[in-house]
């Protein structure tokens, strides 16, 4: 669910409820409902068949809810009561509601934040139950903030182990380096075992401090000692002291390697034993705190500790597509459609079916992707075996897990089952750690919802993480052949091409072999994962800069990556990556999910709040047939040349603000007929004034007669003389580079525009103006053109075809201009199009008073230059094609259409 989505469905709900649109008795239903709860989970607990309470007007579920329908004053002490049940803490109830539905009130008994507002403020307060839609907050408030203060403690105490152990000589040791990443990561999981009853409560702690010396000067040996026995299995365990002999045999690898343990000192020893007994570790989340804890053996990342971690809701956009959201619709069709004789064995082949898919994320990092997909398989897993017990609740329960053909371990979904690969040596460890408290976490969420569950220890292998160089190692090798279904997921490495290292443009080099000095890193993963799924049954979907949808790199990527059959089929557009984490990233990005045709029941586009099936999804994330539109020094349509406005280059010398123009006109009053206006795109959208000093006539006895600007040009003459290009000092008096068109009018395109705008502001401007190589202009352009530039058709065409800088449009001659078809038009066309280009300029003119950039802000746009421009794009849509428009959509698809048939291209 979409944040805003969420907040706009709770908003109504209440109004409906007060309203009596809605019945008060639907009210709780409707509230988890709206937050994502499947709709399995909620009519089962709406039927009775999950509702523990007993008596009307409650409702209580399990790790879900607490409800009552209060009556009128009462809604204070209820909540007390309700708090005070012992079935609360037994059942892991996250949130207690009491409303009499004047007053609502609520508890969240995780942070023990609660809420006391007039039911009709619902809506403002609707951020409250965010955890039922997959967002927890990432620092809980209390006594024990885990992720946020744990990671900040780990950073200090690795600071201090480095201090005691590493110089200016072993500093780079990568073998040292490697054994202290391990020991980092063995400690982390004792932390985690002595706070969640893996071993008992504070027994690593207690012990550390009881039998080491206080000088740390023993603190090695005994936890050299420790994790040997952590490996040893019990019977072989021989004349071990008591307080070693207790604790629990753990293996499965992480224990396995002799690695010496670092030496301690005083200080690090108080902070190791603070890190164990200080702080609460069962309250982590080993998906944030697996980022988070990255940033500790990397010190220029501790600012932004946890600005890599990718949020849940993020992540849920990949792999609910790929995925999640078929196999729950499947389990909701066998609730609701299929005989119930049948279900059973339909329940245990859809149990089948998870229990042989494979993930994979090639850039794993800490492993947050490959652990929110581990525990959103395992939920699942226990919804099927939810139903499979509530057809034979009649039966003994003691055979449920034998009858229906499940192991004795109950759970049949396995980490070996999810593959990862990550260059980083800590990152790759941390990894292999997380995925092992995910299980564990998952392991004590079954047993209280099924009595019994898989035994924490010894440890099994956990995932199949391999340390290497994700753009050149042969993923077929790491994730092999397999009966189910490969999904390839992941948010790997961006990296434009002008901030990729000699390493990294080698890789592409071997990648792509050829026209890949353009493309960003990401292109690699692409490439990599259509390779994977032909001939295989396997589909990817990764979290990408939105660069890679945008101009010249659809085509170089893009073909290379829809071959054999590979389509697209689900896209996230653009939007802004936001999440939960401390100082979170902030970026723009889009999601796709590629897979072979056969593999595809519908393709996909979201957008915001919204989604629509489509017959076809373009590498420009767009409906519509798949044809590329590659750069281009020629305009395909009747348009005169585009060029980039003037570059001074000038040192500061050529150009003048409003003040020093007055400035210089009045010690030489004779030099102002080489001063003119100068517009950059600044200026144009803002309302600016600006100015500089043109001699492209001047003479050199002109200039030289002028104290002011032979000073100036000869200023600039030794900056120039100094400069890269040093050539410029032959023309001190000209700017660096002048495209200004000869005695004609121009049009005048910023090259970056907010993309919160319908229309891109286009000038149209006499001869006395000179534009500013922030801008485009068309020398000798017919005004007719200034009207079909401004029009939505043209807009569209910019949206899909233009780069991006972040979000903003990036406005470009060879790949939006050159490339923008413009049928043949009549004369009559023509000076329809003239006038209502003259209605668009005098509209802005009625608003002299303000800015571009303020008239053409969609909730500011006055009305009547607003109905200038549907004016206008009626028109020039009616020169495409006669029948109405119905969606940019449709607009885009005439225009790639139109664009192949003038280029002579096939479309894909």
């Amino acid at each position: 669910m979409n944040v805003t989505q969420i907040e706009e469905t709770v908003k109504k709900l209440a109004s409906d409820v007060l309203s009596s649109a809605v019945d008060k008795d639907q009210f709780i239903y409707e509230l988890m409902a709206a937050y994502g709860h499947r709709k399995t989970t909620v009519s089962r607990i709406k039927s009775g068949e999950r509702n523990l309470a007993k008596v009307a007007g409650e409702v209580r579920a399990k790790r879900h809810i607490y409800f009552k329908h209060s009556d009128n004053n009462k809604v204070f002490s209820d909540i007390d009561d309700m708090k005070k049940e012992p079935s609360v803490t037994r059942e892991k109830i996250r949130f207690i509601i009491a409303t009499d539905f004047n007053q609502f009130v609520a508890l969240d008994t995780r942070t023990n934040d609660t809420l006391d507002i007039e039911f009709g403020e619902l809506g403002k307060h609707f951020d409250f139950f965010l955890p039922w839609a997959g967002m927890e907050k990432a620092v809980y408030q209390g006594e024990n903030p885990a992720d946020v203060k744990a990671a900040e403690k780990m950073a200090k105490l690795f600071d201090l182990i480095k201090a005691d152990n590493f110089n200016e000589e072993n500093k780079n040791d990568t073998a040292a380096l490697h054994s202290l990443n391990v020991f980092l990561t063995r400690l982390l999981f004792c932390f985690f075992a002595e706070d969640t009853g893996i071993f008992k409560d504070n027994q690593f702690s207690a012990e550390l401090e009881s039998h080491t010396k206080a000088d740390g000067s023993d603190v090695d040996s005994y936890l050299n000692r420790l994790f040997k026995v952590l490996n040893t299995s019990k019977e072989n365990r021989h004349d071990l002291p008591d307080y070693l002999a207790k604790f629990e045999y753990v293996n499965g690898g992480l224990f396995a390697d002799s690695i010496a343990s670092p030496k301690f000192s005083t200080k690090s020893r108080k902070m190791l034993i603070e890190c164990g007994s200080e702080l609460d570790w069962s309250g982590i989340h080993p998906d944030i705190f697996g980022s988070m804890i990255q940033a500790v053996v990397h010190p220029d990342q501790r600012g932004g500790m946890g600005m890599h971690y990718t949020s849940v809701i993020n992540i849920m956009k990949v792999i609910e597509p790929l995925f999640l959201d078929d196999l729950y619709t499947e389990l909701d069709n066998i609730a609701k459609n299929i005989d119930a004789k049948l279900k059973p064995s339909r329940l245990r082949k859809l149990h089948d079916r998870i229990a042989n898919i494979k993930v994979f994320d090639p850039a794993c990092g800490s492993g947050n992707f490959l652990i929110i997909a581990f525990k959103e398989l395992r939920k699942l897993e226990m919804e099927i075996i939810k139903q499979l017990q509530e057809l034979k609740k009649n039966e003994n329960q003691d055979d449920f897990f034998d009858e229906f053909g499940l192991d004795s371990s109950f759970s049949r979904i396995k980490l070996p089952q999810f593959y990862g690969i990550e260059l980083d040596d800590f990152a790759h460890e941390v990894a292999i750690l997380s995925l092992w408290l995910a299980e564990h976490q998952m392991n004590v969420e079954f047993k209280a919802e099924f009595g019994e569950c898989e035994p924490a220890l010894p440890l099994k292998q956990s995932g199949n993480i391999h340390s290497g160089n994700s753009a050149l190692m042969d993923w077929q090798q790491v994730v092999p052949s397999c009966d189910g279904t490969v999904y390839i997921i992941g948010n790997p490495p961006y990296l434009g091409s002008r901030r990729q290292s000699t390493d990294q443009k080698d890789d592409l080099k071997k990648v792509f072999h050829k026209e890949y000095k353009s493309l960003d890193y990401i292109a690699i993963w692409f490439k990599k994962g259509a390779d994977f799924i032909k001939g295989r049954n396997a589909k990817v979907s990764f979290v990408s800069t939105n660069s890679v949808f945008q101009g010249e790199q659809v085509a170089l990527l893009w073909p290379r990556v829809l071959s054999q059959d590979i389509e697209i089929e689900f896209a996230h557009k653009n939007f802004k990556w936001q999440n939960s984490a401390k100082n979170n990233a902030a970026v723009i990005v889009s999601i796709i999910g590629i897979s072979h045709k056969k593999n595809i029941n519908n393709k996909k586009i979201f957008s915001g709040h919204y989604s629509q099936i489509v017959t076809n999804i373009t590498p420009y994330l767009t409906e519509g047939s798949t044809h590329y539109i590659t750069s281009r020094q020629k305009a395909i349509s009747n348009v005169p040349e585009m060029n980039f406005g003037n570059m001074p280059a000038d040192g500061g010398k050529l150009l003048l603000n409003a003040h020093e123009r007055e400035s210089l006109i009045l010690q030489e009053p004779e030099i102002e007929k080489y001063i003119k206006p100068l517009i950059s795109a600044r200026e144009f959208l803002n309302g600016k004034e600006r100015f500089c000093i043109w001699l492209e006539n001047a003479s050199p006895q002109e200039i030289q007669q002028s104290p002011i600007l032979s000073k100036r040009v000869n200023e600039l003459r030794i900056i120039r003389e100094n400069s890269s290009r040093p050539k410029l000092a032959n023309i001190p008096h000209l700017f660096a580079q002048i495209t200004q068109p000869k005695d004609t009018d121009f049009i005048l395109i910023p090259r970056h525009s907010s993309e919160n705008r319908d229309y891109i502001p286009i000038g149209y401007f006499n001869k006395d103006n000179i534009a500013h190589d922030s801008c485009l202009i068309i020398g000798s352009a017919p005004i007719e053109l200034f009207s079909i530039l401004n029009s939505r058709m043209h807009m569209v065409w910019v949206e899909a075809i233009a780069g991006r800088l972040e979000m903003r449009l990036r406005y470009s001659k060879d790949m939006v201009y050159n490339n923008f078809p413009i049928p043949m038009y009549s004369d009559s066309d023509k000076v329809e199009l003239q006038e209502l280009a003259i209605g668009i300029l005098s509209a802005r003119e009625n608003y002299s008073d303000k800015t571009l950039a303020q008239i053409y802000k969609p909730e500011d746009m006055p009305e009547d230059l607003k109905q200038a421009h549907i004016k206008l794009d009626k028109k020039v849509e009616s020169i495409y094609r006669a029948k109405t428009f119905i969606s940019d959509v449709d607009r885009l698809k005439v225009l790639i259409d139109l664009h192949a048939e003038m280029t002579g291209a096939q479309n894909a």
